[in-house]
């Protein structure tokens, strides 16, 4: 039995922690022992922890502030680790990193699910994002292994020369489709109505989709906003009415098989979750030209939707008009297959066990 630390902030249902789930789902139970810590989760209302629970999975809840946690994290989380006989412990994100590079007796691995330098210098600018980016940089390398969550994102840590191992974001998409398979294609040849999904990050790039919306050539389709936005774009964009704003739903998956395309004109993302839902469902998607959303659409020849140049208002108009121009029903087909051949969720689950086996058993 491999025993498995997985150290994350919290278990907010966010892309990367579906993730973990998806992985935690899988696992072999009779091979690999799992435990969870959060260090800085205090607020549990629709929080992952219950999907968890499920699985008999045990969670430390540490509870500290991030200040707290960077200066009493590690300490806890050796204990945690001496007390269930950890073997491995798997990092989430940049202040878990930092809290993990310190932990003893234990192969320590990180999950890197963006490319680095470039999404620190998005949100923080080229200054401080630069500084930032280094300092995660460096803890990084403390680690034993590093593992990217696709070819995009190896590509970038390779650039960094920061040695790595690529297992590529899946999904478990027939788990999915059993609860939303888009099916019903009346009227569907005349789309009208695209889901995009903002947040605090700077990298969605929800602006140039917002003022795109605005022209009269796009006024006729109806664009829903889920997710954060800042308050004052909310209030320079309400007053249109091809534009709504959800704000936090927890619903997403009726939204996303409910209408015609999912769009994002992300700057940056690793292997994005909710393009990739939005496929199983059967959702075609119109994507920025970054590079995991290229690597997605590279992954099989027939179309899925389309990626047009990011902040080029007439490249997005063109794309709009080509994939509304497909036949609908077997676009939607297309992208649900996309994701059972290329994205199998059995078949990330199978590289993570032979991953952990030889690092643990070389």
């Amino acid at each position: 039995m491999i025993n498995i630390l997985f150290i994350v902030s919290h278990l907010q249902p966010q892309g990367p922690n579906k993730q973990l789930l998806s992985l935690c789902r899988n696992l072999n139970k009779e091979n690999f022992n799992l435990v969870i810590v959060t260090t800085s989760q205090n607020i549990f209302k629709n929080s992952l922890h219950k999907e968890y629970y499920k699985f008999k999975i045990q969670i430390y809840d540490l509870k500290l502030s991030k200040v707290q946690s960077i200066i009493r994290g590690t300490k806890e989380i050796q204990n945690i680790i001496n007390l269930n006989k950890i073997d491995i412990i798997f990092s989430y994100g940049f202040r878990s990193d930092f809290i993990s590079s310190k932990l003893k007796s234990v192969i320590k691995v990180s999950s890197v699910r963006n490319t680095l330098l470039l999404n620190w210098k998005i949100t923080w600018g080229p200054f401080l994002g630069s500084i930032f980016g280094k300092i995660n940089l460096y803890y990084i390398k403390k680690f034993d292994y590093v593992i990217a969550c696709s070819s995009s994102v190896s590509n970038h840590l390779y650039n960094l020369n920061l040695q790595n191992i690529t297992i590529r974001n899946s999904i478990d998409a027939l788990r999915l489709q059993k609860k939303f398979n888009k099916c019903d294609f009346k009227n569907k040849d005349k789309p009208k109505s695209l889901l995009t999904i903002s947040s605090k990050l700077k990298g969605k790039n929800i602006e140039f989709l917002l003022k795109s919306f605005t022209n009269k050539e796009l006024s006729n389709y109806k664009l829903y906003v889920a997710g954060y936005v800042e308050p004052n774009t909310i209030k320079e964009f309400n007053c249109y009415s091809n534009i709504k704003f959800l704000g936090h739903i927890h619903n997403l998956y009726d939204y996303i098989n409910t209408v015609d395309f999912f769009i994002s004109a992300s700057l940056h993302e690793g292997m994005p979750n909710a393009v990739l839902e939005s496929l199983a469902i059967g959702t075609p998607v119109i994507l920025s030209d970054i590079n995991s959303h290229k690597e997605i659409f590279n992954q099989q020849e027939y179309k899925i939707g389309s990626i047009f140049k990011n902040n080029s208002y007439a490249s997005l108009k063109n794309s709009i008009d080509e994939v509304f121009k497909l036949k609908y029903k077997y676009l939607s087909l297309n992208c649900k297959n996309a994701v059972l051949e290329n994205f199998s969720i059995d078949k990330m689950t199978n590289e993570y066990e032979n991953f952990f086996s030889s690092i643990v058993n070389p």
